[in-house]
């Protein structure tokens, strides 16, 4: 069992350093802005969506501490891209992207750990440790594409009902509850833009979940034989 979370947590840590990445991708972003963004009622027009792409990317990414595009009314300025209510919910938001790159390093860092608790400290065990380390890779790599194949079975059926609950879990206030027809962020990303930017992240997904695959049928071909 043991080896087993401590699989889950390092197959999690992969998959959310490519969830960091991909929320903090400015080309994906602006590639999703011109294909479901409607700002004209709030006068921003679509060539100006890959300016707030970078500028909303780079926030979330941590590489500026505010949100702040060209003002079209007065050249060479800057303005606030978003109002108080949008920039506390992307404080929010940042802090999410914070959590997936802890965890990036936290879940790493314990498989690393492991191994190396292994192969110095377990001399007389060594082999037998590391078998069971694959198990625990193997069990981890079940427990995680299942839980996958469910929430993204919920998605294909209710994708909707997917998003408010996540919203719900992850946010603890209702700062999210943005109205298209006033504020710029969720005309910005609407519904449409989350539901495609999710296929975009599942195809990234798609690799690690191949390297699962492989690891329980090599569990199953070959570890399992050499553990009885």
């Amino acid at each position: 069992m043991g080896f087993a979370l401590l699989g889950v947590m390092g197959l999690m840590a992969l998959l959310c350093s490519i969830a960091a990445n991909a929320v903090t991708n400015g080309n994906l972003m602006k590639e999703g802005f011109l294909q479901f963004s409607d700002t004209a009622h709030l006068s921003v027009k679509a060539s100006s969506y890959e300016e707030y792409a970078a500028v909303i990317s780079g926030y979330l990414d941590g590489k500026t501490d505010d949100m702040q595009v060209s003002d079209p009314e007065n050249p060479g300025q800057k303005k606030d891209a978003f109002s108080e209510k949008e920039n506390l919910h992307m404080q929010d938001v940042r802090g999410i992207v914070n959590g997936l790159k802890a965890m990036r390093w936290i879940g790493g860092g314990l498989i690393l750990a492991a191994i190396i608790v292994i192969y110095f400290l377990g001399k007389d065990r060594r082999s037998q440790l590391m078998n069971r380390l694959f198990q625990g890779l193997s069990n981890a790599s079940l427990v995680v594409i299942t839980a996958a194949l469910g929430i993204g079975l919920w998605g294909v059926i209710n994708f909707d009902g997917l998003f408010w609950t996540f919203h719900q879990i992850g946010f603890a206030n209702d700062l999210w509850l943005l109205d298209p027809t006033k504020d710029l962020l969720v005309a910005l990303m609407p519904i449409e833009f989350f539901t495609w930017y999710a296929g975009e992240m599942l195809k990234s997904f798609l690799p690690i979940f191949g390297i699962m695959i492989c690891l329980v049928i090599a569990w199953y071909k070959v570890g399992k034989k050499e553990a009885e």
